[in-house]
């Protein structure tokens, strides 16, 4: 059975919604939705687990061309309070 409502958002969040639609990451603006509070509820159980946390990281790793050790760079990069980028 299925639910409908409506909601308003700001016109930036519409617009971030719109983008990923668009890049094809969702099928539609109710998917994104569904996503995000299906994610929500989850960690409000305490059930987000690292690998639900992880999948947009690595798809978009994926999607760049990223390696592990490019993202263990920027990491690494991270830890260290280094915010200046490695001459690539």
């Amino acid at each position: 059975m299925q639910y409908t409502t409506t909601i308003s958002l700001p016109k930036n969040l519409a617009a971030e919604i719109e983008k990923q639609v668009a890049e094809g990451k969702y099928s539609s603006r109710s998917e994104f939705i569904r996503s995000a509070v299906r994610t929500y509820l989850l960690f409000e159980k305490g059930k987000l687990s690292w690998e639900i946390l992880a999948a947009p990281f690595r798809s978009y790793a994926k999607e760049k061309n990223l390696t592990e050790k490019d993202v263990l760079e920027v990491v690494e990069r991270g830890r260290s309070g280094s915010n200046t980028k490695s001459g690539k």
